[in-house]
């Protein structure tokens, strides 16, 4: 009775050593698990004896004490959150609508950056945009189609002002092909388009005609850069002429020349012959 007494003794007592302290350094869970085993000798000398369940209970200890990972916000969100002062709650919103929109993600983005340049409150139109998003209204960033980006390669308009432009005309279908019409006309004759379009997009936003342009041909206007290719290649052409006269000149004194020199030995030839006969 007193051996068996003491083999109790003793598991109640040493099993507990070597498991507690692979358990102190991994967290409340496994706190939890140590004032288990202490409360229960049989089953602590049971873990004591077999590493392997030891192991596996420190592992699933671990396990239930990290921390619950924090899915990261996307860095080109955290980007822009970080530029505009936005707090964690606004990014994490933002970052969760755009998870859903993954096709127009840079376009949107972009789009984004655009808006809120020049917001007065980013956060507060920042939260405007996000409930378009999740109402599906939200228009981010326009497709660039072939009028505007023709229009874009004849007047050389920057980035900002194609884009707008794009954005403005994809919302008036109806009279698209008589803006585009307008807009050629305007923009033809001014050596600012950029500026042109960025005045002309109030009237396309309300649906107003953009009127007659002005038709005084600005220096530096793309009228006015064909003008002057015209008058340069009027030039090239007479160039090309002049010196082609002055290459049939050079050919025909030549060709003159030899001529006079064959008829003379010619008659030098004759002149021999009769005197040989006399």
């Amino acid at each position: 009775g007193d051996s068996a007494a003491g083999a109790a003794a003793l598991g109640a007592a040493a099993p507990v050593a070597p498991v507690a302290p692979l358990l102190t350094s991994v967290g409340g869970a496994a706190m939890t698990l140590q004032t288990m085993l202490q409360a229960n000798p049989q089953l602590s000398a049971h873990i004591a004896s077999n590493p392997l369940l030891a192991n596996q209970l420190q592992q699933i200890a671990a396990a239930a004490s990290a921390p619950a990972m924090v899915p990261k916000i996307n860095p080109d969100v955290q980007e822009l959150a970080d530029h505009f002062g936005m707090d964690e709650r606004i990014a994490k919103q933002l970052d969760d609508a755009m998870k859903s929109r993954t096709e127009t993600f840079d376009g949107d983005m972009a789009a984004l950056w655009d808006i809120l340049e020049t917001a007065r409150n980013p956060a507060g139109l920042l939260s405007v945009k996000i409930k378009e998003m999740q109402d599906g209204t939200f228009v981010g960033q326009p497709k660039i189609d072939k009028d505007v980006r023709e229009m874009q390669k004849m007047y050389r308009l920057d980035d900002q002002a194609t884009r707008k432009l794009a954005e403005a005309l994809q919302n008036r279908p109806s009279t698209r092909k008589e803006d585009v019409e307008q807009l050629h006309r305007h923009l033809e004759t001014s050596n600012k388009p950029s500026a042109r379009v960025m005045m002309m997009l109030g009237k396309l936003r309300s649906g107003e005609s953009l009127g007659e342009p002005d038709r005084r041909v600005a220096p530096g206007s793309y009228l006015d850069r064909m003008e002057q290719e015209k008058d340069r290649e009027k030039e090239r052409r007479l160039e090309r002429a002049a010196e082609s006269r002055r290459y049939g000149d050079r050919d025909r004194d030549r060709g003159g020349g030899a001529g006079r020199d064959r008829d003379r030995d010619r008659s030098e030839r004759d002149g021999s012959e009769r005197d040989k006969g006399e």
